[in-house]
């Protein structure tokens, strides 16, 4: 069984994910989408036209592959897109697999720093139903004008979670699992790539794929990779 993780991609538009993605899908059994595929996504009946190719070709990849998507902290109610995407498999949280007789665990991680209560507060309002019921009463372009700006603050925060300790927390938070029995634990979300080996098993972030271009291949056993592009 041969799987690709990839976390953290922030689509907005642009060519280099797709081409990447499209060279690559056919190696994998399986492939694993941990969560902020998406800058901004919200469960409309209509796609934004920038997302209208990478919905195209994931399309294209779910009619012949296993693929799983991660609901992230930049995407709300993400099961809709199975509207446009019926293959797809839509993990809410986190997801358990066995595999070649290892137990792995795969979750985005934005809620696993308990310490951070600025954003698990931030998160908590965001994600609440009725908020998501008012987002549905504004209008989409503002909506998503909003999203950019927002973003572009939470990009900013991002880089001061190592301050917080975030990193820290979700590596305490993979030993925890490693020494309750999981050989692999892989999470993603702080955008920090990391392949470690703890005790009997192995902690994988993913890292992202909008700054470092990092993913995680597994064959037999976990392997960072990253993806070199030439810029234009």
């Amino acid at each position: 069984m041969k799987l690709l993780f990839l976390s953290d991609i922030h689509y907005k538009n642009g060519e280099m994910f797709l081409n990447f993605l499209n060279s690559i899908y056919k190696s994998y059994d399986k492939i694993y989408i941990v969560g902020d595929l998406f800058e901004f996504y919200y469960g409309y009946d209509f796609l934004f036209c920038h997302h209208v190719k990478l919905i195209e070709l994931l399309k294209e990849i779910s009619d012949e592959k296993k693929v799983y998507i991660f609901e992230g902290n930049h995407e709300y109610k993400l099961e809709a897109i199975k509207k446009f995407l019926p293959n797809i498999e839509i993990v809410k949280k986190e997801l358990i697999e066995n595999i070649d007789a290892k137990l792995f665990y795969i979750e985005h991680g934005d809620c696993i720093d308990k310490k951070d209560k600025t954003y698990r507060l931030f998160r908590s309002i965001l994600k609440n139903p009725f908020t998501l019921k008012i987002i549905k009463l504004i209008s989409p372009v503002f909506l998503l004008k909003l999203a950019n700006i927002a973003s572009k603050i939470s990009k900013n925060n991002l880089k001061n979670k190592a301050l917080r300790k975030t990193d820290i927390a979700l590596e305490e938070f993979a030993t925890q699992l490693i020494k309750k029995g999981f050989d692999y634990v892989i999470l993603a979300h702080t955008h920090n790539p990391l392949l470690k080996t703890i005790d009997n098993g192995i902690y994988a972030n993913i890292g992202d794929f909008c700054e470092h271009f990092t993913y995680i291949e597994y064959d037999k056993t976990l392997t960072m990779r990253k993806y070199h592009y030439e810029k234009n």
